[in-house]
């Protein structure tokens, strides 16, 4: 029994894209069978409509029309056989309805259209039959009790068969393809559930390398840091100029092994800077661009580094540590790699479309513009002077920062006329 039962829902079941078109098709059906049937009286009052039919299967049609609105999932179980039963009903009605009236031409012509038009929203080839043959007999019963001579008999089960025949090739057709396309939906569901499982696993796999590397970062902050600290003041120790352990020679070894742990530090400080920006968990909050700037104005400035701001910044929205690592390294940039005995940088901003414009402008030599790119990549310098404590982090971590929350990071240069850097960041940042 349960076999059976499941066996009778298979066959009744529909797509829900096939309930939606079913539903529309019946809404469509109902006031068209009313309209159609005032036409047919209007011209020929001597047709019989027996039991207001017009009013009864007009509702009836409204009526299975509404229900996939309702998205009731029990209704859209049976709402094949709901379908199936509608149109069983209404072909019998309809068929009886045309014996009465001596096989009129305006039944007959509605009965060839709901032929067709019946079978093609069937989705089972059973169904299809049961529908067809049913039809076919009882027409055929009908004609061979009626008045008709033989020749207008024969005219109506010939044409007929014929719609029968075609209607049901067609929707035979139909029905392969819809397996067909069933078929490779399921192959592509599978193909989709098995991408999605291979990303999980991606997913997780570089959660936890991330995670090894975030882990990395820090005993390289603290294990690695520390001994170098340990080397740069035991070398500053046997290097005091008021009282040399040992002779010049030694003293200018012991005074590049500083400069090259110094370098060395720069370098791990830079990297572990770097690294740590991937943390997701820095929040953004409303930052006082014009406080935090102007705090390095003064952190910053001397007799021979004059900074300048030249208009009053915003608060935006940013992280605050990342804001500071942006403005510190980009003013410390103009700083270290300046050739005038006075520095000039000026610091401007301008409310654009895309959101805040921040540019800083100094004095220096500039940069030949087939080394625009090259100045935001790591580890990449243009000046090889060991007396300048840079290790080519600064600028990529710049890009990154602003890139990571939805800006841009530019410069406009040419040698002899100094460089501009130009960020942009959207009005509400993303962390």
């Amino acid at each position: 029994m349960a076999k059976l039962l499941k066996y009778l829902k298979d066959i009744g079941r529909l797509e829900r894209f096939e309930i939606k078109n079913s539903g529309i098709t019946f809404l469509l059906a109902g006031p068209s069978t009313y309209i159609y049937v005032l036409i047919m009286l209007y011209y020929n009052p001597s047709l019989i409509v027996p039991y207001h039919g017009e009013i009864v299967f007009t509702s009836w049609f409204v009526i299975v029309g509404i229900i996939p609105y309702f998205k009731n999932a029990f209704l859209d179980e049976i709402y094949g056989w709901i379908t199936f039963v509608s149109l069983m009903l209404f072909q019998y009605y309809l068929t009886y309805t045309t014996a009465l009236n001596d096989f009129s031409l305006d039944y007959l012509l509605v009965t060839y259209v709901f032929i067709f038009g019946a079978v093609l929203l069937l989705s089972n080839r059973l169904l299809v039959i049961i529908f067809s043959a049913s039809q076919l007999i009882h027409l055929s019963y009908r004609v061979y009790h009626s008045n008709l001579d033989s020749m207008s008999e024969s005219a109506i089960l010939v044409s007929m068969s014929t719609i029968f025949v075609f209607s049901f090739l067609v929707m035979n057709g139909l029905i392969r393809y819809r397996k067909k396309l069933e078929a490779v939906n399921v192959e592509l569901e599978e193909r989709i559930k098995q991408r999605t499982e291979d990303l999980e696993t991606r997913a997780k796999e570089l959660l936890r390398k991330n995670k090894d590397l975030e882990e990395f970062a820090y005993v390289v902050s603290h294990d690695l840091k520390r001994p170098l600290r340990n080397i740069y003041t035991l070398t500053d120790w046997l290097t005091d100029e008021k009282e040399y352990q040992f002779n010049k020679e030694a003293n200018q070894s012991l005074r590049l092994i500083k400069e090259q742990v110094t370098q060395m530090d720069l370098l791990v400080e830079g990297i572990l800077n770097y690294s740590l920006q991937m943390d997701k968990e820095r929040q953004v909050s409303n930052v006082d661009a014009q406080l935090l700037v102007t705090r390095l104005i003064n952190v910053n400035s001397s007799e021979t580094v004059k900074i300048h701001l030249h208009n009053k910044l915003p608060k935006v929205t940013f992280n605050e540590s990342q804001l500071l690592q942006v403005f510190q390294n980009l003013i410390q940039n103009a700083i270290k790699h300046n050739d005038k005995e006075l520095v000039e940088i000026h610091i401007k901003y301008e409310q654009i479309a895309e959101g805040h414009q921040f540019s800083i402008q100094d004095n220096g030599p500039g940069i030949e513009e087939k080394y625009h790119k090259k100045i935001f990549e790591l580890f990449q310098k243009l000046e090889v002077k060991s007396e300048i404590d840079s290790i080519g982090i600064g600028l990529a971590l710049v890009k990154k920062i602003i890139e990571r929350n939805g800006g841009t990071i530019a410069v406009k240069s040419d040698i002899g006329k100094g460089a501009t850097f130009i960020i942009t960041i959207p009005a509400e940042a993303e962390n």
